[in-house]
């Protein structure tokens, strides 16, 4: 099968994000400037993400990403399609396909004013403020060790701000969590994509049970299609 490539969200290092990856074969980590373990945060570049996940496909391997991942995959994949074979998109924040919908222009419009203060803020200060924001609660108090976290967050914009292509131009699977109606709006935004809801996870459909097999037969499906198109006479 071909490799696999996985592309974390704006916070998360590789094993919180993908507790799937070591049950799938051939697979590998691009971790984004600033992500590396002990690394400080860094600003945030759309075409400094997408090389470096250009650089991790190599010849050609199948994306999977989660969330803020999502829009940078999907324009490295229109690209790029030499290099980003497929991709599988874990509710993508891919905003600005659908920011006229009534659920996702709510959304940007309680969290761009916290994004427009965060130079003006500690990191800790703006992670509460940034979590309320999300979520419409009160925000917990974040913990010492979550300050990295806080601060790589803190200097990434709203992913509706991202270049976002509708179309990709390769096989695209999109996996939702049923939860949100931001995130079934921005699938039902994205075009020719197969859409699969996985409920029960909410953001992240990555842990439920049945995204492996899934992903599996997506990779294989994507496998067999490349190798067919190779072996076909010009």
């Amino acid at each position: 099968m071909l490799p696999v490539v996985f592309l974390h969200a704006s916070n998360r290092t590789f094993e919180q994000a993908w507790p799937v990856a070591a049950v799938l074969a051939s697979a590998t980590a691009a971790v984004m400037p600033g992500y590396a373990p002990d690394e400080e945060a860094q600003p945030f570049s759309q075409d400094r993400w997408e090389e470096q996940l250009l650089d991790a496909c190599g010849d050609g391997a199948i994306v999977v990403a989660h969330s803020f991942g999502g829009p940078v995959a999907m324009r490295a994949a229109a690209r790029a399609p030499e290099r980003v074979l497929g991709l599988i998109l874990l509710e993508p924040a891919a905003y600005a396909l659908a920011a006229d919908h009534p659920a996702v222009a709510d959304h940007i419009s309680r969290v761009q004013p916290v994004l427009d203060r965060a130079a003006t803020m500690s990191p800790t200060e703006f992670i509460a403020a940034f979590q309320e924001a999300v979520t419409g609660t009160p925000a917990t108090t974040p913990s010492e060790t979550d300050v990295l976290a806080a601060s790589r967050q803190q200097r990434l914009p709203g992913p509706w701000t991202l270049d976002t292509p509708r179309r990709t131009g390769v096989p695209t699977l999109v996996i939702t969590g049923g939860w949100n109606a931001e995130y079934e709006a921005i699938a039902d935004a994205m075009t020719d994509v197969e859409h699969v809801i996985l409920v029960g996870h909410g953001h992240r459909p990555q842990d439920h049970p049945d995204l492996v097999a899934i992903a599996r037969d997506f990779i294989e499906r994507v496998t067999q299609t490349g190798a067919a198109s190779a072996h076909t006479p010009a």
